[in-house]
């Protein structure tokens, strides 16, 4: 469930001292080319996958903990497996015990999303029926020269991704990731997430989930659709409401009221000529998946589950 995140630690002394005292990460500084000088500041760090960072002001910690989770648990350095949340309490409780940072981090950035093994090639889901996201394009549509299919559409304070995971790691299996990045403090504190011991918290992960579901219904996932099936009015319709060029040229020319007439008619349609059988399908892995993630027997690993 959870991926990458970015936390600052309150007290960047403390935390420094801490890793220099115990050898924790081997921070390296900067050379002033010019004067032949070691810089003081910035310091950087790896703890495996985790990039450590201390400025004069702050210390921060990035990178995912599914990586990190897989890594010290011999299993490779990716993110394609499940992640339960039992086994992300482990993670964090050994990061701050680890680092010495209880109730000291604030986190700005969090990723949270699921790993679907489908029927079907992602590819194809993604080319053909991931269209736009409450009638808008994708911000990002990349193929990372053949090593994958990847969709972004970016928000003020977040981002849903859509992308082949199967294809990016090479696997057998259809993995289809789904994905909602927080970009700003102020998202998460109204989610209560404010530190990493909020990460702990099973209801946050309700609430996490449930705004998760809001923004993965503003995905526009449509089923392809067959003028021979459907009458040639509302295949005409369809054809013009799938296109994100028509909503970006109505938008200055048609007032809201018109143009939340349009999307009714448009998500009539849909429902009409059923073509969200592909979004539906997605809906209930998604839900399964959270389900039984979070429900997940943390006995089983020998941990301890924090509510």
């Amino acid at each position: 469930m959870i991926d990458n995140l970015k936390l600052f630690v309150k007290d960047k002394h403390s935390f420094e001292n801490h890793i220099l005292n115990n050898g924790l990460v081997e921070l390296n500084s900067k050379l002033n080319y010019h004067t032949g000088e070691v810089m003081e500041y910035p310091k950087r760090g790896r703890d495996l996958n985790l990039e450590i960072g201390i400025t004069n002001n702050s210390g921060t910690v990035l990178g995912s903990i599914h990586k990190y989770n897989n890594i010290i648990s011999n299993n490779g350095n990716h993110n394609y497996n499940d992640f339960s949340f039992c086994q992300i309490q482990e993670i964090i409780l050994g990061l701050i015990d680890k680092y010495n940072i209880s109730n000291a981090t604030s986190i700005t950035n969090l990723e949270f999303g699921f790993n679907l093994e489908i029927d079907n090639n992602p590819r194809t889901i993604i080319d053909k029926s991931v269209l736009m996201y409450n009638c808008k394009p994708p911000n990002k549509n990349l193929k990372f020269s053949g090593n994958g299919d990847y969709k972004e559409f970016q928000l003020t304070d977040y981002r849903v991704k859509i992308y082949n995971k199967s294809k990016q790691f090479k696997l057998s299996k259809n993995i289809l990731r789904v994905e909602l990045k927080i970009t700003r403090k102020r998202l998460l504190q109204q989610l209560d997430i404010y530190s990493l011991e909020d990460l702990l918290n099973y209801n946050n992960y309700l609430r996490l989930f449930e705004f998760f579901g809001e923004k993965f219904e503003g995905l526009m996932i449509i089923d392809e659709f067959d003028a021979d099936l459907i009458p040639e009015n509302d295949y005409n319709k369809l054809l013009r409401y799938t296109n994100p060029n028509y909503w970006i040229t109505i938008k200055d020319k048609k007032s809201p009221k018109v143009i939340y007439r349009l999307k009714s008619d448009f998500n009539k349609l849909l429902n009409k000529h059923n073509l969200l059988k592909i979004k539906g399908k997605l809906r209930e892995e998604l839900n399964s998946k959270f389900i039984e993630l979070l429900n997940f027997d943390c006995q089983y690993f020998g941990y301890r589950k924090v509510s």
